[in-house]
């Protein structure tokens, strides 16, 4: 068998998308499947197409060369189609999704949503179509190592570390972060960090929310981007990773927090509400009110020790480990090859 993925441009995956196609890539290929991320002049026997994401003209072109050769693709919307999404500039995809882009997801042999509330709008969006639901996976081999990557950082024993690590966009409720942080009472030292870079404009428009917070905020470290294995020593150190998201259809940010053992302040859009108990995690509305009620909860807390980290880390990597989950995609892609 082989699976041809196509992708976004670099710029559009960057972050969690690209990695979670490399980390489902490269389980595939120690599977012994053959990866090919562009499309042949001819497909030969056992292809079948994987669609990462939407909005690309390219894979209209892709899925009716698919179409003309009888072989299947498979779609993965990413959470493009996704409320939020779906408002955001939706006058530029409301003309597209109904000239080019429903006629894709209709001819699609299946699509593929990472949890069971993106899978549920799919269907209602699309019915009668085949939708499947399979989580993404972990995207490297790092486990809980808090004292030694605080030593990294520089941050001080006794500090409470705030964690915000991923894309600054609007979706991501940063703002709702700063307001909630803001109503929270004076009390043991904190810092929050900010890990991340976005459009300049929306970027100063967030320091310019903080500057006017700044007498009711915490010490705050806006470091930028950081990608690669440098990023797992602020997921390491951090004593809360915060992502109160209005829209995610996985949020593998927080899948990297837990995976080092960190617990997780996110919101019900995600996929994470009904594994997210403290004092591995806190789940909330995507409000700064509600926010700020889960970080209350939190500081009213002890940090949570070894124990309590070691324990999320190994729920983590027991459930989302690539091998243990390649063969449900193995299946998928053979129930498509041969119906």
């Amino acid at each position: 068998m082989i699976v041809h993925h196509l992708q976004p441009p670099p710029a559009q995956r960057e972050g969690g998308l690209d990695a979670a196609i490399q980390g489902l890539c490269a389980a595939l290929e120690n599977a012994g499947v053959k990866i090919d991320y562009e499309l042949p002049a001819t497909f030969v026997p056992g292809s079948v197409v994987h669609l990462h994401g939407l909005w690309q003209p390219s894979y209209v072109a892709a899925a009716r060369r698919c179409r003309e050769q009888r072989v299947p693709y498979i779609v993965s919307p990413h959470g493009m189609l996704e409320p939020w999404a779906w408002r955001h500039k939706w006058w530029k995809k409301w003309p597209y999704y109904h000239l080019f882009e429903k006629r894709l997801l209709r001819g699609a042999a299946a699509l593929l949503a990472t949890g069971d509330q993106e899978a549920a709008r799919l269907r209602d969006r699309l019915p009668g179509q085949c939708v499947e639901t399979l989580p993404l996976g972990l995207t490297g081999e790092a486990r809980p190592d808090y004292e030694a990557a605080r030593a990294r950082l520089g941050w001080p024993a006794g500090e409470r570390v705030l964690l915000f690590l991923s894309r600054l966009h609007p979706k991501k409720g940063v703002e709702l972060l700063l307001e909630a942080l803001a109503a929270q009472p004076a009390a043991a030292p904190r810092r929050l960090v900010v890990v991340g870079a976005g459009e300049p404009a929306y970027v100063r428009s967030l320091k310019a929310l903080a500057a006017r917070l700044a007498p009711r905020l915490p010490r705050i470290d806006w470091i930028g981007p950081v990608w690669g294995e440098d990023r797992w020593s602020y997921f390491q150190g951090a004593d809360l990773f915060c992502l109160p998201t209005f829209s995610e259809n996985f949020g593998l940010a927080v899948l990297e927090a837990l995976q080092v053992g960190t617990p997780v302040l996110t919101t019900r859009t995600t996929p994470w509400g009904s594994q997210l108990e403290p004092p591995r995690g806190f789940i909330c509305d995507p409000q700064s009110g509600s926010v700020g009620e889960a970080l209350r909860t939190w500081l009213a807390q002890p940090v949570a020790p070894a124990a309590v980290r070691a324990q999320i880390a190994e729920c983590a990597h027991a459930r989302f480990a690539w091998e243990n989950l390649i063969e449900s995609y193995l299946a998928l892609y053979r129930s498509r090859v041969h119906p």
